[in-house]
């Protein structure tokens, strides 16, 4: 099972807390890489390897591209969890369930698979 996080590159800091949290915890997870140039290809690439996906976004906030990993996410059949609600009606209608770090490392160490 692998896990793709990503959010706006102004949550870089929250991005990479996250990360270290769930590599202590031996759980496979990719993050976006602001230091290659691929853009958003690259990241559709790591939605793709993903099983499912979580969404770093602070009060709520996502941006343009957040907004296409989650349309990319949602049609590729990818449950996707956000650490907060989202005002948008439509795009929460994506979303499988608001998760905080501590709830998602929880519950990926209780979960062997997720359920699609």
């Amino acid at each position: 099972m692998r896990l793709y996080v990503c959010g706006s590159f102004r949550f870089m800091q929250q991005i990479n807390e996250l990360e270290q949290k769930l590599e202590k915890e031996n759980i496979d997870l990719e993050i976006p890489n602001i230091k290659q140039n691929h853009g958003i290809l690259n990241c559709l690439e790591k939605i793709d390897d993903a099983d499912v996906v979580y969404v770093v976004n602070p009060d709520g906030y996502v941006g343009k591209s957040v907004c296409v990993d989650m349309g990319y996410a949602y049609a590729k059949g990818k449950p996707i969890y956000v650490m907060h609600s989202i005002d948008d009606p439509l795009l929460m209608k994506m979303v499988k369930r608001v998760l905080s770090f501590e709830e998602l490392t929880n519950f990926l160490k209780r979960s062997k698979t997720f359920d699609k």
